[in-house]
């Protein structure tokens, strides 16, 4: 777990690889520029993550071969409810706390809007897959107890989406959404043991 963080938090460093070998001016990077780099980053973590998990993986993918329909049920039941839930705290947020900013959604936004499709590769199936493997996979293989594994993870999943971008306190509100998704997340993997079940879901 600790080295698949480490791996999480400092993978983003492998972007120096492109800007010695192009010679980039990080300081003057376009969106499309940024958009690949991350692409060349989450691509790089991915990889080590599927070679760390992929007896696991393998595994659990004959296992979603056989029980497809049952980890499709489990994943979009916990899914709509966990977006249902999202949507109502964000309402509730952006209507009586309007000092609140959700800064990694803008800047989610920002890079679809800045690079089209390219970033739909990052954003809509690297970064999916590496959420999942780090903060369900990881976590739940250390712990064992499912509500304990579901709070602890979604906790820090909903934490890193707002950490890096807090403007004021009132940002840390967005834990209520980014946390909903995360014990959604949670719970679809533990109830049918298989991680590509919160995986398709995420993305």
């Amino acid at each position: 777990l600790i080295f698949v963080l480490i791996l999480f938090f400092f993978g983003s460093i492998t972007q120096l690889i492109p800007i010695k070998i192009f010679n980039m001016d990080i300081n003057n990077l376009t969106a499309t520029e940024n958009i690949l780099l991350a692409t060349f980053s989450n691509t790089i973590v991915l990889s080590i993550l599927i070679f760390i998990y992929r007896k696991d993986l393998k595994e659990d993918f004959k296992k979603l071969k056989n029980n497809f329909y049952r980890c499709i049920d489990c994943g979009i039941k916990y899914w709509l409810i966990g977006l249902i839930v999202m949507m109502v705290s964000n309402i509730i947020i952006m209507t009586l706390f309007t000092q609140a900013k959700a800064g990694n959604e803008e800047g989610v936004q920002n890079l679809i809007s800045g690079s089209g499709y390219i970033s739909l590769i990052t954003i809509g199936i690297l970064a999916p897959m590496i959420e999942e493997l780090t903060f369900r996979k990881a976590f739940h293989d250390l712990i064992k107890n499912k509500w304990a594994f579901i709070i602890i993870s979604s906790l820090v999943f909903g934490s890193l989406h707002i950490v890096f971008t807090l403007n004021s306190v009132w940002d840390f509100l967005y834990l209520v959404p980014y946390c909903s998704l995360g014990i959604a997340f949670g719970l679809m993997y533990a109830d049918s043991d298989n991680i590509f079940t919160s995986i398709m879901m995420h993305m």
